[in-house]
């Protein structure tokens, strides 16, 4: 007997399926949180924060590239002020809809971006920023060399190794090694993010920083708490004063780890 061969699911040209079987699965039952990345099932669903529809060049670049980056902001329930019903993914058909993500379109030309609403059903696929690291393997070899944010991407990776906290790369960086789309400039810095649910002296900051200012390329750190992300300069150095970047905006704080009382309200 004939046995047929079984369906084999396409893949992207970056490595990993296109597509899996609903948000659940693309996101690993948790919320996105800011810098991830998603692949949409139906980028045509998106939209633009404000209302209205997305512009041409939006949608040019979602046909070709899927791909959005969460931001910091609050997720929104119900459906975006002044804007049509959601369009449903016929793929994850018993999703929710209703539940949208804030995310960016970054346009093909520089500087170029969007803020958008996402809804989470139709989110096929999510790659964290600690995903990315190490898949400058899947990029030609000669434009990793070429490109100093990405040439200099392993030497920041090891300074962050000894300080033990998780980290990731963010920014064009991170979108490059994510969708293999060619977006880093020979200027462009090298943005990461490090995961700090526990408190990081400042004299630990300091260090990390210095280390990562002798790379040859600028670097712009920025330490993720439990209540949101601080600059690794602006800590590291001693201000009493810090800004934390929050869903629901900046906030002046004293210890980003400990943000109560009336530090927590900017004036």
């Amino acid at each position: 007997m004939t046995v047929a061969p079984a369906h084999r699911t396409a893949e992207d040209h970056h490595g990993g399926p296109r597509r899996l079987v609903g948000p659940l699965a693309a996101l690993g039952g948790r919320l996105a949180g800011p810098h991830d990345l998603l692949l949409m099932q139906c980028p045509g669903s998106l939209r633009p924060v404000g209302g209205g529809e997305l512009p041409d060049w939006a949608r040019s670049v979602l046909r070709v590239h899927p791909w959005v980056t969460v931001g910091r902001a609050p997720a929104v329930l119900g459906g975006p002020a002044d804007t049509p019903p959601p369009v449903r993914c016929t793929r994850d058909v018993e999703a929710a809809p209703e539940q949208w993500l804030p995310v960016t379109v970054r346009g093909a030309e520089r500087g170029r971006r969007l803020d958008a609403l996402a809804p989470r059903a139709a989110v096929a696929r999510t790659l964290r920023p600690e995903q990315l690291v190490g898949r400058e393997g899947l990029l030609p070899s000669r434009r990793v060399t070429a490109v100093p944010a990405l040439a200099a991407l392993p030497a920041a990776g090891r300074l962050v190794a000894e300080h033990r906290l998780a980290w990731g790369p963010i920014g064009a960086v991170g979108y490059e090694l994510g969708t293999g789309v060619p977006v880093t400039g020979p200027l462009s810095p090298l943005r990461l993010v490090l995961r700090a649910p526990q408190p990081v002296s400042r004299r630990d900051a300091l260090m990390l920083r210095r280390a990562l200012d002798r790379l040859s390329v600028p670097v712009q750190a920025e330490l993720e708490t439990r209540y949101g992300a601080v600059l690794l300069a602006e800590y590291a150095s001693g201000a009493p004063t810090l800004t934390l970047l929050t869903p629901d905006g900046p906030r002046e704080v004293h210890d980003p780890w400990f943000p109560r009382g009336r530090q927590w309200h900017l004036p």
